[in-house]
């Protein structure tokens, strides 16, 4: 293999990892497209602010 071949090769994988790049942040794009059109939804808790109990002392 002379030098040409070689940056040809070299360019070719460059090239080729930037093609893959550039899918896997349009796959990203999407996801987040899919997310935002999502509602927040609220985590129920399991104790409200005046609902703990109260210490019992032993």
């Amino acid at each position: 293999m002379d030098d040409r071949d070689m940056k040809h090769n070299d360019e070719e994988n460059s090239a080729s990892d930037l093609l893959e790049i550039a899918a896997q942040l349009a796959a990203l794009a999407e996801d987040i497209r899919t997310l935002a059109a999502m509602p927040i939804e609220q985590i129920p808790t399991l104790f409200e602010p005046g609902d703990r109990p109260e210490a019992t002392s032993q």
